[in-house]
């Protein structure tokens, strides 16, 4: 028993110290949790990054990379970011959601290429990540890849039926590629579930437009404004169709509108200067 005790306390110093750091780990954790919940986020960075030299190789440490990366992210670091979510990725590639936030910020930062990387990979891991359908169907729209795009809207909309950003897209897809009933089908959906979505209406008035019916567009383009009297771009859309039907004073009128509320004065001034 003597010999059993002496063989333990002799032992204690070794261990401790891992004790110790685990401890330590698991505090700084909490204070970093903390941190960010009180929107503390540069407090927060720095208590994860002292987590995180703690056990800079434990798969643990993955998800503290990715609360530095979403505290970079939000502060508009974003280089910053990313090395924070690679790194993140090097302890546990395939952890899903860290591909998901890498893939925002790459299409945030332009690089749509390398944001279809990573939507692809976590699609291969989850084929019903909601998120990741959305996102591939957008870049996949900005590349007029139209088929593959309604594809992960249209699995979207299958697994969401009230994915409004998803329904949105198949209608503009379907817009694009002259299907106009099938447009009109998916808006209609829109509004039955959101009958007072000034954007919707607002789709739908461009819609509308494209086929110089012009009565039902402005309809909706009135009903879009008076929805969201405060959206300069609505009043940018009614300026431009007031200008396919050569109402100018209207159309100038709408465009000064536009620029009291926010939007680029140059920009509506060309557009004024198109009008007349």
């Amino acid at each position: 028993m003597k010999k059993l005790l002496l063989v333990l306390l002799l032992a204690l110093p070794a261990a401790m110290p891992a004790w110790g750091q685990n401890e330590e780990y698991a505090v700084l954790i909490k204070q970093g949790m903390k941190a960010l919940e009180a929107d503390s986020l540069s407090k927060a960075e720095t208590i994860f990054l002292r987590a995180i030299a703690i056990k800079p190789t434990d798969k643990g440490s993955a998800a503290l990379y990715r609360y530095v990366g979403q505290v970079r992210t939000r502060q508009g670091r974003a280089q910053e970011a990313l090395e924070a979510f690679n790194s993140a990725l090097q302890l546990v590639p395939d952890a899903r959601e860290v591909l998901m936030d890498r893939a925002s910020l790459n299409i945030q930062m332009g690089r749509n290429s390398h944001a279809l990387n990573d939507l692809n990979d976590l699609l291969t891991l989850n084929p019903d990540h909601p998120e990741a359908l959305f996102f591939r169907a957008y870049i996949y729209a900005g590349q007029h890849l139209n088929a593959k795009a309604r594809a992960d809207y249209e699995r979207l909309v299958t697994l969401q039926p009230r994915n409004r950003e998803a329904r949105l897209g198949l209608a503009l897809l379907c817009d694009r590629d002259r299907r106009p009933q099938e447009a009109m089908e998916h808006i209609d959906v829109l509004l039955r579930y959101w009958p007072d979505d000034a954007t919707v209406y607002a789709v739908r008035g461009g819609m509308y437009q494209k086929r110089r019916q012009y009565e039902q567009a402005l309809r909706d383009m009135n009903r879009a404004i008076e929805l969201e009297p405060e959206n300069p771009d609505f009043y940018i859309s009614r300026a431009l169709l007031y200008k396919d039907f050569h109402k100018k004073s209207l159309a100038t009128a709408d465009f000064r509108k536009a620029v009291d509320l926010g939007a680029s004065a140059q920009e509506c001034a060309s557009m004024m200067l198109e009008a007349e």
